[in-house]
């Protein structure tokens, strides 16, 4: 069963509504600052004059100001760090509340205090400190609640304009899935090869034709699934391979090393490897003489496919569509990519294992 809704799709403009917010706190910091004071008669205005009745309100505001931003990055950083299940949000909610009442109680009591230290107010205005600390933490919280709204509003708009593009991507992907495998050369060569193996080695035209027919079992299933489990794609890679064995023989082989079984149980977009097995055929001559062996090897994070590069006598030039589809379905997936590296002698290719569980 694919784990489509387990998978989280990364919002990499989750942020926006943090970055649009300048108008909001040139207009809330300075009066929930000025009315907070006088509401809880922390100030007594008549004790002082112009200069510094301005020089002690920039300084709540200032004050204000801390308790806003201090809590808008504290409110980042937990979302960021702390990744719980769909299930569990209400978990990190409380997280979020309380890292929140921490912080805001301790810098405005901390700022109040100090403010009184050298203020002009008498020892009553320290009652007063408390019950402007809690009107505070209230404002902090219900500002918060009104981030997580906006913030839940636009991750979900960012969700749905990536399901969107992962679906043409995955749409266009199937397309040349099924283009590349119902292609009338690839029939022609196949139906060409099994008619040579009947009179030839009936026993091989079996198993050809039972693997041809698992190749196209295994892409019409699977070809509207976003994922598949890394042992389902690793045998689909070997039932190809074996039909591109039969044809070009001794000129390619193919190394699998399974460094770890969990890793079996691991997802992974179906077809990735498929494109990438093809890619270093296409791409390189293929002889007995000098036979081109890929290497395939499967840890508990990536599959990784390596071959040494045969240069050809003519090569056609590469347009690298297989290679950015399927970065570009990663990228939808789950907000990695895929790591490619090329130097004169060889070319690897690192596909990130996809763990179903947040």
């Amino acid at each position: 069963m694919e784990p489509a809704a387990t998978i989280k799709i990364l919002s990499s403009k989750s942020q926006t509504i943090f970055k649009k917010d300048w108008l909001v706190k040139l207009i809330s910091i300075p009066v929930l600052a000025i009315s907070t004071v006088n509401f809880t008669k922390l100030i007594t205005n008549v004790r002082y004059n112009s200069l510094q009745l301005i020089l002690y309100y920039l300084y709540f505001i200032l004050l204000a100001w801390l308790i806003w931003q201090g809590n808008v990055r504290l409110m980042l950083f937990i979302k960021k760090s702390i990744r719980l299940p769909a299930k569990a949000y209400y978990k990190s909610i409380l997280i979020l509340y309380a890292a929140i009442i921490f912080y805001t109680a301790l810098v405005a009591a901390a700022g109040l205090y100090l403010w009184l230290m050298f203020s002009s107010e008498d020892g009553s205005a320290y009652n007063n400190v408390i019950d402007a600390v809690i009107i505070i933490i209230i404002s902090a919280l219900f500002i918060t609640n009104l981030y997580e709204i906006f913030y839940l509003k636009e991750q979900q708009q960012d969700i749905e304009k990536r399901a969107e593009q992962l679906d043409i991507a995955k749409t266009h992907a199937e397309l040349v899935a099924l283009k590349n495998q119902i292609d009338p050369h690839f029939l022609f060569n196949s139906l060409n090869t099994l008619s040579y193996l009947i009179s030839s080695d009936p026993v091989n035209a079996r198993l050809y034709n039972d693997t041809l027919a698992k190749v196209y079992r295994y892409i019409l299933i699977n070809r509207e699934k976003n994922l598949v489990t890394a042992g389902e794609e690793i045998e689909f890679l070997s039932n190809f391979f074996y039909l591109l064995k039969i044809r070009f023989d001794n000129a390619i082989d193919m190394i699998i090393e399974i460094k770890s079984v969990f890793a079996e149980e691991m997802f992974i977009p179906p077809i990735s490897l498929q494109i990438l097995l093809e890619n270093a055929i296409k791409h390189n001559e293929l002889s007995i003489i000098n036979p081109l062996t890929i290497y395939v090897s499967v840890s508990s994070n990536h599959i990784v496919l390596k071959n040494r590069i045969i240069q050809k006598t003519y090569s056609p030039p590469s347009t690298g569509t297989g290679l950015n589809n399927l970065d570009n379905r990663y990228k939808l997936l789950t907000g990695k990519n895929i790591i490619v590296h090329k130097n004169n002698e060889t070319f690897v290719v690192r596909l990130p294992l996809i763990n179903p569980q947040p």
